[in-house]
């Protein structure tokens, strides 16, 4: 019998049904999450805007960005069956701090071009893309066999 027969898959269902949703809600209410993140971080007062790189002050967007990258990473992990979760997270770390060291090169040496990039870079990973993009190509290099002893 094989292995996927043996497991039953509605609770793997379930979560990975509660993980989509949970990432869409994510990006549909953005604004609320980052008002309920603000109030987490700044209880008593406003957000130490840091003006061209973010109007929610940096603990509430870095914790708006590991929040949604810890989502995508866990929802490819249940859809991969954990093949490529470490590759993942490698990849979400590197872009992360490409996109971030852009945005630093752009405001400190005035390179608007730089500043964009890194935004983009920085909200492309902050949104269903990377599943979009990931799983199939990941599905391509076909499931992972176990080596065979030799005889």
């Amino acid at each position: 019998m094989p292995a996927s027969a043996a497991r039953p898959l509605g609770p793997y269902r379930l979560l990975v049904a509660v993980l989509i949703v949970l990432l869409l809600a994510l990006g549909l209410f953005e604004e609320e999450v980052f008002a309920a993140l603000g109030h987490l971080w700044y209880p008593g007062g406003a957000p130490a805007a840091v003006p061209g790189m973010t109007t929610h002050g940096w603990p509430v967007a870095i914790s708006y960005r590991l929040l949604y990258a810890a989502l995508n990473v866990a929802l490819l992990h249940l859809l991969l069956r954990g093949r490529y979760t470490v590759a993942a997270v490698l990849g979400y770390a590197a872009g992360y701090v490409a996109g971030a060291g852009l945005l630093w090169l752009g405001q400190r040496a005035s390179l608007p071009f730089a500043a964009l990039t890194g935004h983009r870079v920085l909200d492309v990973l902050s949104s269903p893309l990377p599943i979009m993009f990931a799983y199939p190509l990941a599905l391509l290099t076909g499931p992972r066999v176990a080596p065979q002893k030799l005889q």
